[in-house]
């Protein structure tokens, strides 16, 4: 089987490839956004047919397995000689027929931004498999983890599902949840994920070669999550105190400051301390200092404070 792969840089794109390429797949390319590729990274703007400078000309499979968790897509795909690809215009004639030429049976997809045009879901003869870090249908879209973070969910997990024209709302065939800890960081809970992501996606690829692969179409109701803008950073009050801190540790590789309002005021807030889940206090909000205790229901969480500010009716 013929596989070629659209992914990225992160973990939830290198440790669902490493665990495809540790199984012997005949891995026919690799397929970046260009946008997220440094310009030293490809020439020829990735449509060369020459492989990137080989790493570990024949890798033994443990050490790829454990390298999965620093090495670089580009570097694990230039391990077994296999071109790399960063690709602008997903529909233009030139991308397609270079796709075309690598003639793969399946596409296999982990953290790809782009939605892949009716030209490429049809290339492969099996049809296109991605890996999608919530369980679907809920939370589709380009962020999962930070809406199921905000959400204040027990639990999220991974999907794997057959792709169509839209986002993330293909056919089921394989899913596994994970309980999500408290003050588990976006790097914790992506590399979890990932994990989970590529045993599954492992075990979809092989069930697909013998014919045993089954699936089940989503059902209807559910929509997709846009991309998170600043006024998602708010923190309810009615929260309680733990969802508040999970959603902050969550959170912070956006890079954007949180905030509650209150009587008129918006606080600005940077990092979460702790959190008691039961606690009280006299007033909404009490500050020493840089710190900032607030009650929400139920609990007080703990937070450092960035500024604050008067709100403009």
């Amino acid at each position: 089987m013929r596989v070629l792969f659209f992914g990225m840089l992160g973990s939830l794109t290198r440790r669902p490839l490493a665990a495809l390429l540790a199984t012997g797949v005949d891995l026919c390319g690799l397929v970046l956004p260009a946008e997220m590729v440094p310009p030293f990274e490809l020439v020829d703007n990735g449509r060369s047919q020459t492989p990137i400078t080989l790493i570990h000309p024949q890798p033994h499979i443990q050490n790829l397995l454990q390298s999965s968790q620093t090495a670089s897509p580009l570097a694990l795909a230039a391990s077994f000689n296999v071109p790399a690809f960063a690709v602008r215009q997903l529909a233009a004639p030139e991308t397609i027929a270079t796709l075309l030429a690598l003639q793969p049976d399946l596409i296999c997809v982990s953290c790809f931004p782009h939605l892949l045009p009716p030209e490429i879901l049809q290339l492969p003869r099996l049809g296109c498999l991605n890996v999608h870090p919530s369980l679907l249908p809920r939370f589709r879209g380009p962020a999962p983890l930070f809406w199921a973070l905000r959400a204040g969910v027990a639990q999220t997990g991974v999907t794997i599902h057959f792709m169509d024209e839209n986002f993330d709302t293909g056919d089921v065939v394989l899913q596994q949840p994970f309980p999500l800890p408290d003050g588990i960081t976006h790097a914790e809970l992506e590399a979890k994920l990932a994990q989970i992501g590529a045993e599954l996606l492992v075990e979809a690829v092989q069930k697909l070669a013998l014919g045993e692969l089954s699936r089940q179409p989503q059902p209807a109701g559910f929509t997709s999550d846009p991309w998170p803008t600043d006024a998602d950073f708010v923190l309810d009050l009615s929260w309680s105190a733990r969802r508040a801190y999970n959603f902050m540790r969550g959170t912070m590789n956006w890079e954007r400051p949180y905030f509650i309002e209150i009587t008129g005021r918006r606080i600005w807030l940077e990092t979460a301390v702790a959190y008691q889940p039961n606690a009280q206090q006299n007033e909404i909000v009490l500050q020493q200092g840089k710190t900032l205790f607030s009650q929400f229901s139920p609990g007080i969480l703990q937070v450092v404070i960035l500024s604050e500010s008067s709100l403009v009716n």
